[in-house]
């Protein structure tokens, strides 16, 4: 059995952090799935949308986003939730570097891409407090 022995300050930040991911994952859940246009027109200029896998897209961010939040009161999902959003977020910052230069513009793949790592940076940070406020019993 594991107990949750975070500092108040560190309580804090971690439901924080886990809100504002889970609020993040489905404010773009909802634009995918409301005007899959407009994405791809503003967030991902990567060749023509397809607005049915955009809205099969949003399901796991929404999803995602759902976990998230419940994690802020239920301490024993942090880390399995973190931990699928960090491969997640691995594998799709590779995608987007590896196809930043066919955004149109450029800049906006460039910038895609230094989000999204900003991003794994903030959920990497997440897991390794959670993992650290942890203690066995």
């Amino acid at each position: 059995m594991s107990v949750t022995t975070a500092t108040p300050a560190r309580e804090t930040a971690i439901r924080a952090g886990l809100g504002a991911l889970g609020a993040t994952s489905l404010a773009i859940a909802a634009f995918q799935a409301i005007d899959p246009a407009s994405f791809v027109e503003h967030i991902g200029p990567f060749g023509s949308a397809s607005g049915h896998y955009l809205r099969d897209l949003a399901t796991w961010a929404a999803a995602y986003g759902v976990c998230l939040l419940v994690a802020i009161g239920r301490p024993s999902w942090r880390l399995p939730v973190l931990a699928v959003g960090i491969v997640q977020g691995a594998l799709h910052l590779v995608n987007h570097i590896v196809d930043a230069g066919n955004a149109d513009p450029v800049s906006t793949g460039i910038a895609d891409a230094v989000l999204l790592a900003a991003v794994l940076a903030v959920t990497v940070w997440l897991y390794l407090a959670v993992r650290e406020t942890e203690v066995s019993r």
